[in-house]
């Protein structure tokens, strides 16, 4: 035999022996192993693509007789294992190992462990890297969805928003499309301005939503319209209309994916150039879809409002909430009569004993409203009945009580005016701010010939008010810029200042967050600087990681917008007080110019008629210490008693007319 022939022997037979190592090796007592080929389509798809065609069953005696068969070839094969372990090293197969995962897979499940053992830290840092991993294109939807989800568990809520619209942002085709929405309802019960979260809820107002939040949803809708109807109408222009793309075929339901732990996506995705700087791929960039087409001026957002108001389920617990913007919406409307009624239905839904749902805080609202609308079309006694059926436990019973004030005055009970007036200006409320209880205090006193008095109130008022006004002054001199002017009132929250100038700065505070969106505003700027403060405080495999890095970037980014936005809204709110400041303290030179003038008058009378005392003039009034059966009569002394507040009534026992009943 020629040295070619031999060669060509040995290669058919070494070609023999490999070919029966990758389709039946022997396995011990695990019974045969799967080739090479096969190995690899199974852990890869889930199912077998060798082409191997499976056995015919067999009767269960010549399948016995097999497996015994079996049990004698498995032992021949362990005494002879020595030869044959050596056998396969020389043919180069010892390190063959057909179950390896790449690593992208392997990096994917680690992941998925750390949610699941709830360390959100690590895995956030992990499905950040996957993202970013241009190898790792057929993980990046479920990656992304899993990091908004982890940045939630995390308590960074404005983080997940972002992260969340991300997604938002691809369109119907991104696979967690629809669960994304969805969380946006949890982020919405996390933080305090709802602004951020409505937004991205419109621009997706055709998408039918699961039934399980279809009324939240259009309850969050109407509020969103009825806010931009508001901010149109303080603009004085129609809103710019959005681009509206031409809609792409939604898949069907089944296809947007619920949360089912986060499993992996076989289809791949085209990549997009990283423009970040190296945080974040953001790929599938170009799949998105358009805004909803929105009105453009404040009748049809506030039409779109009522419509989805009137799709809120009776029988759903945001019906009241609806009921109640409907009321509102009526009003601005002109139609207070309708309003009038919405309320009136809120109020009974929401009775503590006969109502289908429990809300106190939204009942005492709707109180409000119907008590501001009486009194407009002065029906005092009615207004008056709304206001007393806010609690004491409400925020806005100091509020009503300054109110009632006013409907008490213009029926001519002054000893309610005064007494209400009296728990405003009591210890436990110094620092509250009432500038105008004053004036009407100083009012009354001169509606009743007691010019004197008025004219001391006017002093207190003064000296109270004139230094607030002065701080003002200087604090909008020294606002270089408005953001400026913000922070000033930053730095009050943070470091409240001592002593009589520090307690001026706790009210001006006060004060400019009396404006409900600089206070929203407010909370989320506070909102921003604690979730910066929960990154930097993580540890470090999260606080040192790329996707710390990248969203201590969008916060601050964030946080500069929300701060420029309070600036304006801070100063506008300053300039107001002060405005107002300086009227109400030309009116208070006004009442005291009226008193020194009707005083005058009387001394002048007196000198005609040669009277020597006011006797004609100042008359008492009848008035008795007796109460109903429910109170107790009790000499107010200048002290003051928690349980008291809202209860005094001070008696004016002499005065130039005679008191009304």
């Amino acid at each position: 035999m020629n040295v070619q022939l031999h060669r060509r022997i040995l290669m058919v037979a070494a070609g023999v022996l490999a070919w029966s190592l990758l389709v039946v090796v022997p396995g011990g007592d695990a019974g045969p192993r799967l080739g090479l080929a096969g190995a690899l389509a199974q852990d890869d798809f889930g199912f077998d693509l060798s082409g191997e065609e499976k056995p015919k069953k067999k009767k269960k005696k010549k399948t016995r007789k097999r497996k015994a068969g079996r049990k004698k070839a498995a032992a021949g094969a362990r005494a002879g294992k020595g030869g044959k372990q050596a056998e396969e090293m020389s043919l180069g197969f010892e390190a063959l190992d057909v179950s390896v995962k790449s690593p992208e897979k392997v990096a994917m499940e680690k992941a998925l462990d750390k949610m699941k053992d709830r360390n959100y830290a690590g895995a956030a840092a992990a499905f950040w890297d996957i993202y970013n991993n241009p190898k790792a294109k057929q993980y990046f939807q479920s990656a992304e969805y899993q990091l908004a989800k982890a940045l939630y568990r995390l308590g960074l809520y404005h983080s997940a928003l972002w992260r969340f619209g991300m997604i938002l942002d691809k369109g119907v085709e991104h696979k967690y499309f629809k669960t994304s929405l969805e969380w946006l309802f949890f982020i919405s019960h996390k933080i305090t301005d709802q602004a951020e979260v409505l937004k991205d809820v419109a621009r997706y107002a055709d998408i039918e939503f699961p039934k399980k939040y279809r009324d939240e949803f259009r309850f969050l809708l109407a509020k969103y319209f009825y806010f931009r109807a508001l901010e149109v109408e303080k603009a004085g222009a129609p809103a710019p209309k959005p681009k509206v793309k031409p809609k792409k075929k939604e898949p069907a339901e089944d296809s947007f994916g619920f949360d089912l732990g986060g499993g992996e996506e076989a289809e791949q995705q085209p990549a997009a150039q990283d423009d970040s700087g190296g945080f974040g791929l953001d790929l599938d960039v170009e799949k998105k879809t358009g805004p909803s087409a929105l009105p453009t001026d404040v009748v049809g957002f506030l039409s779109k409002s009522k419509a989805l108001i009137l799709q809120v389920s009776e029988k759903s617990k945001f019906y009241p909430r609806a009921k109640y913007l409907e009321g509102i919406i009526l009003y601005k409307q002109g139609n207070h009569q309708e309003a009038v009624e919405a309320f009136k239905q809120v109020v009974r839904i929401l009775h503590p004993k006969t109502g289908r749902f429990r809300d106190d805080a939204l009942r005492e609202r709707a109180f409000f409203q119907l008590a501001r609308t009486h009194y407009e079309y002065k029906q005092f006694n009615f207004a008056l009945f709304y206001y007393d059926r806010i609690g004491r436990d409400s925020e806005a019973w100091l509020e009503s009580l300054f109110e009632a004030s006013w409907a008490w005055f213009r029926l001519g009970k002054f000893q309610k005016a005064l007494g209400n007036l009296i728990t405003l200006d009591s210890p436990f409320f110094r620092d509250e701010y009432f500038p105008e209880g004053l004036v009407l205090k100083a009012v009354t006193y001169y509606e009743n010939c007691r010019y004197p008095e008025s004219n001391q109130i006017v002093k207190e008022f003064q000296e109270r008010f004139e230094p607030l006004h002065k701080e003002l002054k200087k604090l909008l001199a020294q606002a270089s810029t408005p953001e400026t002017a913000y922070r000033q009132l930053l730095a009050i929250q943070k470091a409240p200042p001592r002593g009589e100038a520090g307690r001026m700065l706790r009210r001006i505070l006060k004060l400019a967050l009396s404006d409900k969106d600089l206070k929203l505003l407010n909370s989320s700027v506070l909102e921003l600087e604690r979730e910066l403060r929960r990154i930097h405080r993580s540890k470090s495999v999260f606080s040192n990681s790329k996707l710390a890095k990248r969203l201590v970037d969008y916060l601050n980014e964030r946080k500069k917008g929300l701060i420029k936005k309070a600036g304006v809204l801070t100063k506008r709110r300053l300039e107001q007080e002060r405005e107002y400041l300086a009227s109400l303290l030309s009116q208070a030179l006004r009442i005291k110019l009226e008193n020194d003038t009707a005083e005058l008058e009387v001394l002048k009378r007196m000198q005609a008629s040669g009277e020597e005392d006011l006797g004609p003039t100042l008359l008492p009034y009848q008035w008795t210490a007796a109460t109903d059966d429910e109170k107790l009569y009790w000499p107010y002394e200048g002290e003051f008693w928690r349980d008291e507040l809202g209860t005094y009534e001070y008696t004016l026992t002499w005065g130039c007319r005679k008191q009304v009943e």
